[in-house]
């Protein structure tokens, strides 16, 4: 009697969803979904915090700036066609909230002023099924990507963009990007970097509507020392080859500890730069993930 009852209140329970059935598997879709939440060569930095400033370049050049991170969406998924197939591309986004903070007063005292970010990053993968139902995410692995691109999602129109991305190691060139939409295979096509490498990174970008001079300020973000970001220059200066040809470079030796690094350039509007009450938040960026030698 007890062994019906118990049966009885298993089928109620069933039935009211509150028991999932034994040994069920996860779909290709959840699978593919659950990979790419807890991989770090699908996620995207947000590119925050401190770093060099630059105060004291120019008169125009605000004497500290940074971003404040505020919220953060989870990912989105958009799967581009039937995974049924053992391959699947996938567009990975992300939104975030975040502050410009900005102090342009270049009296010693940090007064900042703070303009809202809404940013919105995007990146395209290839996965393939090249194990079985019980390997770790069912088989999927992820095999491609494209370097992930930041750009406004506040409404405001961008109008700074990065045109062209490399990075060298000493003189010789081991990864370079002038379309995002690229696909690179994660197992030989990624940068690969070693502390204590002499590594360059060069970058082009593009302003469609200059009303000062220089029309743009550009940084390099990655393994660098003291700080994770740094002034990429046209002026003959760490590690720019040729001053005035429109390639704006930075040069370092590479620190950090990390399995993964994230190398990213950074374009911001001047105008961006020139007070800090206005909500007039303008940058882009390219990122892409570098393997740790």
């Amino acid at each position: 009697m007890k062994t019906l009852t118990a049966v009885a209140t298993l089928i109620l329970l069933a039935a009211a969803g509150c028991v999932q059935e034994p040994g069920t598997a996860m779909s290709d879709t959840e699978n593919i979904q659950e990979l790419l939440r807890n991989s770090d060569l699908a996620s995207m930095t947000p590119l925050e915090g401190q770093g060099e400033s630059g105060g004291g370049r120019d008169a125009g050049f605000p004497e500290h700036w940074w971003r404040s991170l505020t919220s953060e969406e989870p990912m989105d998924f958009l799967l581009e066609n039937d995974p049924a197939s053992g391959i699947c591309t996938v567009t990975v986004s992300r939104t975030l909230q975040a502050s410009f903070n900005i102090d342009v007063t270049h009296d010693g005292v940090l007064n900042p002023g703070i303009k809202p970010i809404s940013d919105l990053r995007t990146r395209r993968v290839i996965l393939e099924r090249t194990g079985e139902d019980t390997d770790p995410h069912g088989g999927w692995e992820l095999t491609h990507l494209t370097p992930a691109v930041y750009s406004l999602d506040s409404g405001l129109e961008q109008q700074v963009f990065v045109q062209s991305m490399r990075i060298y190691a000493g003189d010789e060139l081991i990864w370079e990007c002038d379309s995002p939409g690229t696909f690179y295979a994660v197992e030989d096509g990624l940068p690969v970097l070693e502390p204590g490498t002499l590594v360059r990174v060069e970058a082009e970008f593009l302003h469609t509507s200059p009303l000062y001079q220089p029309p743009f300020y550009a940084y390099v973000h990655g393994p660098c020392p003291v700080w994770p970001r740094h002034w990429m220059n046209d002026e003959g200066l760490w590690g720019d080859r040729v001053a005035g040809d429109g390639v704006l470079s930075y040069e370092w030796y590479v620190e950090g500890t990390s399995d993964h690094w994230f190398v990213a350039v950074d374009v911001i509007d001047a105008d961006t730069m020139l007070d800090q009450e206005e909500d007039d938040y303008d940058s882009g960026a390219w990122g892409i993930p570098a393997l740790k030698n």
